[in-house]
């Protein structure tokens, strides 16, 4: 009968053994789950999913949607604000205290762009019901102030290498997070957003793809959280099949 230690000894080398091929399917593959892993390994679901959650609770997987992991070397996406950025949001939120407000340099889009192009506006989203009031009292304060303009207008009048402010809606429920006291967009919100709104046109094409394949590189992403907005945004197919390609 083996002794103790040697059942011990040998379990943990077939458990290291599952871990490494874990990782190893999840580099590859860039997102795993527990049906993926249990196709890989010849395990039951249940047993991946056991692996799964001690390998994310080690810190080696990143959860990254229901049931989703990935590896977690990469990095999560910072983004810190100006202080021009900041004023206005402060501001804004002095004058009216009861209104949701997303403020960000175009500066934040620089580190997923393939070609760099230079963007020194400031974005303040708003509720649709507040857009028409924040844009007048913008307007008094600053100069080229624009409300929700459209690509072709973009073209024709505002040169994104000039400081502007743009003045648009904030979507309902949109993935945003705090940053040094102001809310700005999660990366999932910047990746829909650039697909979908008319100033962000510039950003079409070649450079789409582009796009997601360094955010998907470099950062970890909440897929869920991508989809859901995309849903809002009606533009899931689109996204989808832009993260199939990646």
């Amino acid at each position: 009968m083996p002794n103790l230690y040697y059942l011990c000894t040998r379990n943990q080398v077939k458990m290291n053994a599952c871990k490494k091929r874990i990782l190893e399917i999840a580099h590859t593959n860039h997102r795993v789950n527990a049906n993926i892993l249990a196709t890989a390994c010849g395990m039951k679901p249940v047993t991946a999913r056991q692996y799964l959650s001690a390998l994310a609770k080690d810190n080696e997987l990143v959860r990254v949607g229901r049931g989703i992991y990935a590896i977690a070397q990469r990095q999560t996406f910072a983004y810190k604000p100006s202080k021009s950025a900041k004023k206005i949001y402060l501001k804004m939120k002095t004058v009216l205290p009861f209104t949701d407000f997303c403020v960000y340099d175009g500066s934040i889009l620089s580190p997923i762009q393939h070609h760099l192009s230079i963007n020194h506006a400031i974005y303040v989203e708003t509720n649709r019901d507040a857009v028409e009031s924040v844009f007048i009292h913008l307007k008094e304060l600053y100069k080229n102030v624009y409300r929700q303009p459209t690509a072709t207008f973009l073209y024709d009048y505002i040169d994104l290498r000039e400081e502007c402010i743009i003045v648009k809606t904030l979507v309902t429920e949109s993935p945003l997070m705090e940053v040094d006291g102001i809310m700005v967009p999660s990366l999932e919100k910047l990746l829909v957003d650039t697909q979908k709104d008319a100033d962000f046109d510039y950003l079409r094409g070649s450079e789409s793809l582009n796009m997601f394949q360094l955010a998907f590189d470099q950062y970890t992403i909440n897929t869920q959280r991508l989809m859901r907005y995309a849903k809002r945004r009606s533009i899931n197919k689109e996204i989808q099949e832009l993260i199939n390609q990646t």
